[in-house]
């Protein structure tokens, strides 16, 4: 058994049975109070495929606002009241705390840091770690020590992603990590060659990869954590601090939708340019096994 074997046992032991959270927070804010079907609703995103982005209509789309739609129309908010909105990702949690955002629909993923600053949902989806290099990796990289084994190596990450902790945890040196305030930034700066890799989730890096020339993907991997342990991500929908209440709304419908089959059959639907999804179903169903409360520190 591997050590993300054992991670995925022990969260989906404490997660088996649960589609609450635990800890009911509960605030002011207008969300999810008074007559829902006239409540306009601003959710943020970050242009990330395929958690959330903007299609060629000029329409959101991605499995998380998909998913966010489904369960906001079940509790009686109208479609048409929903404002999808593009920010870098970095500036998502901001926005959330300032209130340009009542919600944030972005593949985001949940950890003890981020739960001290938002509220999530229970995650509806889990996921390896990618890196994107040039083509015929020519430095042989194979993940996050790859660059602590060679101090020439330098790594793009994007600001305010999980990446940033991973590359650090894994014990990049800072001066081999190079941060972007954006995802295209990144894949530019490995195509000009001023970067060996850039890192993302599985998904977003094999989208850039079909869609760049001269770059690959290599082998998908779990991040290891500070004690060099791996770590299973998984995301879900983050909501305001003091939101607890429309959160708690909010992921009571998304547990139905999970234990119905919704989240998987939306999430499997997504795939890349040659037809192959970006998440399987037991993706999906590692997820469904799991609450938030399982990813407290």
């Amino acid at each position: 058994m591997t050590a993300a074997t054992a991670v995925i046992g022990a969260l989906a032991l404490a997660g088996c049975g649960g589609g609450t959270t635990g800890g009911t927070e509960t605030g002011g804010a207008d969300a999810g109070t008074g007559d829902p079907g006239s409540t306009s609703l601003t959710i943020g995103i970050a242009n990330e495929q395929p958690y959330g982005y903007m299609g060629d209509d000029g329409e959101a789309t991605g499995f998380d606002p998909e998913i966010t739609r489904q369960v906001l129309v079940n509790l009686g908010y109208s479609e048409e009241n929903l404002e999808f909105r593009v920010v870098e990702f970095g500036q998502l949690i901001g926005g959330l705390q300032a209130g340009q955002f009542d919600l944030v629909a972005a593949g985001m993923y949940i950890n003890p840091e981020r739960l001290e600053q938002v509220l999530f949902t229970d995650p509806d989806y889990c996921t390896y770690e990618g890196l994107a290099v040039a083509e015929g990796n020519p430095e042989d990289i194979a993940d996050y020590q790859s660059f602590t084994e060679n101090p020439d190596l330098t790594i793009a990450v994007a600001t305010g992603t999980v990446e940033e902790g991973y590359a650090k945890d894994a014990g990049i040196p800072a001066e081999q990590i190079e941060s972007f305030p954006g995802i295209d930034q990144m894949y530019e700066a490995l195509a000009a060659g001023e970067v060996d890799a850039v890192t993302g989730t599985a998904a977003t890096v094999n989208t850039h990869v079909a869609a760049t020339e001269g770059i690959e993907a290599v082998e998908p991997f779990f991040p290891e954590d500070a004690e060099g342990n791996e770590t299973l991500p998984c995301g879900g929908i983050a909501f305001a601090q003091d939101d607890g209440a429309f959160r708690d709304e909010f992921n009571e419908e998304l547990n139905t939708l999970r234990e119905d089959g919704t989240t998987t059959e939306i999430i499997t639907s997504y795939e890349d340019q040659d037809g192959n999804p970006y998440f399987t179903e037991q993706d999906v169903e590692t997820a469904n096994e799991l609450t938030v409360d399982d990813f407290r520190g």
